[in-house]
């Protein structure tokens, strides 16, 4: 079993008090990859921080080569804020431009305070590491999924990890500029990002996916014994593959969900729910007219991950209830 090493950063950056930014360094003694995972690039999104923390110790375990950096806070003044970023303001997504972390790599020591930080991360952590997962979450609405550039060894990768939806696009439609991904990518590093399913909550069965993840890609190189599990119930979208098919309400009414998840197979003409409508006191099922993968689930609109109203389920005629992926079961 391999020694779990507690370290830290010092972080001294204008207009954030000056702390010290944790991480674990866990080192085979044996030549092979250095894997840095990090997690809360963003301070709503702490279902990585967990998987981080229980897969540290199945890492000292485990390990056989190489040597992994397990960073479960990036962003703390972020998550001090309990938003998005540090100068997030209520019911909004972000704060200033410059305050999204995941749009400041490799950081900047001479730039803003998010971008200082960075620098000190990417050159004390990911700048030596061969390989990256960069956690974040989304709404709860969605499927769990994993997201990379399309190139060979990027791809295998990212399949590994066997969450539910597994998306691989071309180098100019990867996510966003500036992101850690893009660094990886740019320098020949296998990375990819994932969105978990929930904000501002840990939920025990995204976390369960999450470690079986890093428990995958860490046996897909060769850090861990053994083979990946799961991969075969995992959705591989690429470019040219068909979008899903949305559902939307065919009237006003209250959105009765009928128990479905995110992730879940259904099949055509399953009841996805029902419509209880104000002005006639009547229901209209709604009906799933494909069968395959609900990527989404239930009546949500833009803002749904910070602003309670975008969750009402309360639909207006033609709002979004789910999105299907059709894929053979």
């Amino acid at each position: 079993m391999a020694e779990i090493q507690k370290k830290f950063m010092d972080i001294n950056v204008k207009n954030i008090k000056p702390f010290k930014l944790h991480y674990w360094e866990i080192d085979s003694g044996r030549p092979g990859p250095c894997f840095f995972i990090n997690a809360e690039q963003h301070g709503i999104e702490v279902m990585g921080c967990e998987i981080i923390r229980r897969f540290c110790p199945v890492a000292a375990e485990k390990i056989v080569k190489g040597k992994f950096y397990l960073l479960p806070f990036s962003n703390p003044p972020a998550l001090w804020n309990r938003r998005h970023h540090v100068y997030s303001e209520p019911g909004l997504p972000k704060g200033r431009g410059q305050d999204n972390m995941n749009r400041g790599w490799p950081g900047n020591p001479e730039g803003h305070e998010i971008e200082q930080i960075v620098y000190i991360i990417y050159e004390t952590l990911a700048k030596e590491a061969t390989h990256n997962i960069d956690m974040h979450c989304y709404s709860f609405f969605g499927i769990a999924f994993a997201g990379a550039c399309d190139n060979e060894e990027t791809a295998s990768f990212t399949i590994a990890s066997a969450l539910p939806l597994i998306v691989i696009n071309k180098r100019e439609h990867d996510n966003l500029p500036g992101g850690i991904n893009k660094i990886f990518d740019r320098t020949g590093r296998p990375s990819f990002y994932t969105e978990f399913s929930g904000q501002y909550m840990l939920s025990e069965k995204q976390i369960k996916l999450g470690l079986r993840m890093l428990e995958n890609c860490s046996k897909h190189i060769g850090m861990f014994d053994g083979e990946p599990e799961g991969t075969e119930k995992s959705l591989v979208a690429r470019d040219g593959v068909p979008a899903p098919v949305p559902v939307v309400a065919p009237c006003n009414g209250l959105f009765i969900e009928n128990g479905w998840e995110p992730g879940d197979y259904v099949k055509k003409g399953d009841i996805l729910g029902t419509l209880f409508s104000d002005s006639n006191l009547e229901i209209e099922e709604v009906i799933a007219p494909i069968s395959g993968l609900l990527t989404t689930y239930g009546c949500h609109r833009r803002l749904s991950d910070v602003d309670l109203a975008s969750m009402h389920p309360y639909a207006d005629k033609g709002d979004l209830l789910a999105n299907i992926r059709e894929v053979e079961k």
